[in-house]
């Protein structure tokens, strides 16, 4: 697609991060999602739509109101949905960590770069597909022997065919973590427990908008799924590590 040529009066497009990149506005939605694809194999023009209702993107409007992005909107794509998927950072948040980027308060190229990453390689699944005991094993490092302990345990469960989803490469892995620092299965089912009445508090909080079964409201959703396991999540940490200091002291 040709670049679009600019509105009469704009003087120049928007100067949002990356400032690097061209903020040449080139491509259409379905053209972003296939950019995109390879990291997010789910992602879809009504997350796209969503994040630019939450105030996260601004892409070019033509006459006709068509959306058109740059190769910069694209990577601040990128930048968001690795936020909220391996790092668990809620849109507030990563809305303004991207002002602070816009704004040049944060000088570096990616904030994320500054967390403390795994220095071993993050391989799993695609997300969505099933995967074997087996293949879990290889992809943990772990003994299928201690994956056979955490399906008797409730840890993973697998389907009627035995297959389990890829979830279970990051309950493995942490319950692994957490195993060898000390903390037995029960206390690791405990946690599990209370993750399972969590979603079923998600789950019937969404009933309504379940019921629905259009495409808009399977879009919110997802949607307001993700967002409420985000919160829950840094609640849960918070609480955490709130009580831990407590019983420390």
């Amino acid at each position: 697609m040709n670049p679009l040529p600019r509105r009469a009066g704009e003087e120049s497009l928007p100067s949002s991060w990356p400032h690097d990149l061209s903020h040449e506005p080139t491509l259409k939605i379905g053209e972003v999602t296939s950019h995109l694809r390879q990291e997010f194999p789910f992602l879809a023009a009504s997350k796209i739509r969503y994040f630019e209702s939450q105030g996260l993107i601004d892409p070019y409007r033509t006459d006709s109101n068509q959306r058109i992005f740059s190769l910069a909107d694209v990577e601040r794509l990128r930048f968001i949905l690795v936020e909220q998927r391996d790092r668990y950072v809620p849109l507030p948040q990563i809305k303004e960590m991207l002002a602070q980027l816009d704004s040049g308060r944060a000088t570096q190229e990616h904030p994320g770069k500054l967390r403390a990453l795994s220095s071993e390689p993050d391989v799993r699944p695609t997300p969505g597909i099933r995967i074997r005991k087996e293949e879990l094993a290889a992809l943990t490092g772990t003994a299928l022997s201690e994956i056979e302990q955490l399906v008797d345990a409730g840890m993973i469960i697998p389907d009627a065919r035995g297959r389990l989803t890829a979830h279970a490469v990051d309950i493995v892995r942490y319950s692994k973590m957490l195993g060898e620092a000390g903390m037995d299965l029960r206390s690791l089912r405990q946690v599990k427990n209370s993750a399972h009445a969590h979603a079923a508090n998600v789950a019937s909080h969404l009933a309504t908008e379940r019921a629905r079964n259009t495409p808009l409201a399977k879009e919110r959703v997802v949607n307001e799924s993700a967002e409420l396991a985000t919160m829950l999540t840094n609640l849960y940490r918070a609480l955490l590590t709130e009580n831990i200091d407590v019983q420390l002291r």
